[in-house]
């Protein structure tokens, strides 16, 4: 399985998204700052998440998404429940 992940920072108020193929690991590579985008954001918070067969279907959304704007993400997010 591939997550396609939409993260918050409370800290610097930005959103990141990625895909991981184990999501609990990709949140606390954040959080232990080893990902230089996203080392100055810590807590990271995952506020989105979707699951796919494959990397190429994770791939996908992730560059429809990163194509859109904040406001775009924020209406996903209060549309559903985060999943961790």
């Amino acid at each position: 399985m591939h997550t396609v992940y939409i993260i918050y920072s409370p800290t610097t108020d930005q959103y990141f998204i990625g895909q991981a193929k184990d999501l609990k690991i990709a949140l606390w590579q954040h959080n232990a700052k080893t990902n230089p985008t996203t080392a100055g954001g810590k807590p990271w918070e995952v506020r989105f998440s979707q699951s796919f067969d494959t990397r190429n279907e994770a791939l996908s959304l992730e560059m429809k998404l990163k194509n859109k704007d904040r406001a775009h993400w924020e209406e996903l997010i209060n549309s559903t429940q985060p999943t961790v």
